[in-house]
Formats: structure tokens, sequence, C-alpha cells
């Protein structure tokens, strides 16, 4: 109780006691697990002790490898950190969730600041995309390099419609890529990455306090965890730390 959370523990076999400020407060046997909390909320203590009874085997999963295990399945993911999480959940967990993205689109709308998320959701689609594709066969680089001079007319060029705001420099690089039809799966990554981050600092905190958020969280529901728990986790403000050009 009180250290630094690394890793999830499953018992396999014997029992553990977990304890709060010294009172005995729970048995656990086989199939039981404790320390998931720490693998979704940042920056977190371990809220109890556990000590094991018995002779006992338990399983454990470190956080980079429960990160690891679902960078291919990021829904699954955002609803285990959600329930888990709440208000201390990242931007990611609410924008791979179903219910979670229809919110903050819902949200953003009212704020007349959609095109964030328009581009996101564009980009990201364009990159699954032609990732299933053959650049080196004419026909698919045709069809790529169409639908990437689209969104580069819709969401790069200066004074577009749902303009973004990305640095220069990435306009910049995206500019040569279309302009020189040579456009690929990875050429709007760097701006992808450029808006999460924007949505992360300028809207994430205003829709934890949103209607929208709430509805969001009923929906999940909401995992256990006390407020002196909460309090303590996400002191410090993380970038995203799933790989987007993986999911």
């Amino acid at each position: 109780e009180g250290d630094a959370g690394d890793d999830f523990y499953m018992i396999v076999f014997g029992e553990v006691a977990v304890s709060v400020d010294g009172k005995n407060i729970q048995e656990l046997g086989r199939g039981r697990y404790f320390g998931e909390i720490a693998l979704v909320v940042e920056e977190t203590k371990r809220t109890a002790t556990c000590k094991a009874t018995t002779n006992t085997v338990l399983l454990s999963m470190s956080k980079a490898s429960f990160r690891k295990f679902f960078a291919d399945r990021p829904e699954a993911l955002a609803d285990t950190e959600l329930k888990i999480a709440g208000d201390k959940c990242h931007i990611l967990s609410i924008i791979y969730h179903p219910k979670g993205i229809e919110l903050f689109i819902n949200f953003l709308k009212k704020q007349y600041a959609e095109e964030s998320i328009d581009f996101w959701q564009q980009v990201r689609s364009y990159r699954k995309w032609v990732q299933t594709l053959n650049l080196e066969n004419a026909n698919d680089h045709k069809l790529v390099q169409a639908r990437a001079k689209k969104l580069f007319n819709n969401f790069i060029v200066e004074g577009s419609k749902q303009q973004v705001n990305i640095a220069d420099n990435t306009v910049e690089a995206i500019s040569k890529e279309v302009k020189d039809d040579n456009a690929t799966a990875t050429t709007f990554a760097r701006a992808e990455m450029e808006v999460v981050k924007l949505m992360w600092g300028d809207k994430l905190s205003p829709f934890k306090k949103s209607e929208e958020f709430k509805e969001l969280m009923d929906s999940v529901g909401s995992y256990d965890i006390d407020a002196k728990t909460r309090k303590a986790g996400g002191k410090k403000k993380r970038r995203a730390s799933v790989d987007l050009m993986a999911v």
C-alpha cells in the first residue's frame, strides 16, 4: 500500500489477504486478481497491501505488456480504461470507444470545433485503407493519390473550410508528398498525432466536465475506485502512449 504500481496479478492457486491501513478487508482465492488500477490510472499508488497467506502462484502482467496486448484492439482497451480510470482517462480511451467518440463529437459540435476529430477519423481511415493496397500497382497508386489530395484540400490547404491547426513543417511535408504524387499510408501520420495532442490539450478537460462525459461514464459503468486514489492518479499529464500507426 502506497508503493508505485506497475503490474497486474492473477492468482493461479493459493490465497492472498488484502489489507488497507493495516486492516484485513478480504481474502482472494484462485481466479481472483489485483493490481489492475495501476495499469490504467497514471501516477497512482497501490491502494492496498496484498500478502500471500499460503503457498501461492501468481500470473503477472506489466503495464507495458498490457498495452502491447491491446495494441491492435484499441476499442477493447478503451472500454477497460474508461471503466477503471474514469475521469482520469486519456483522450485515446474516448476517441477509440464507439460511444465515447459519438459523445465527444456531439460535444465538439456545440462548440463548432469538430474539424480536428473529423480529420482524425478520415486520415485514420485513409491510413488503414492504404495499408491494404499495393502502391506498386498503377491503379492502386492512382486511387491513393486522389484520396490524399482530397484530404489535403479539405483539411490542410490554407483557408479550407475545415483547416486543422498543425505545424508549418508538417504542412510542408504533406504538401510535398501530395503534389509529387507520392502519398503513402504515413503521409498524414504526423498530422494525425498532432491533432490528437491538440484535442488532448484543448478539449479533454472541458469534455470531462460536460453532460456528454457523464453520459459516457454512465454507459460504460464505473469501477469502484475511492476518491483518494482518483485524486492521486493522473498528476502528471502524459502524452498518448499508444502507437497511433498501429491502430
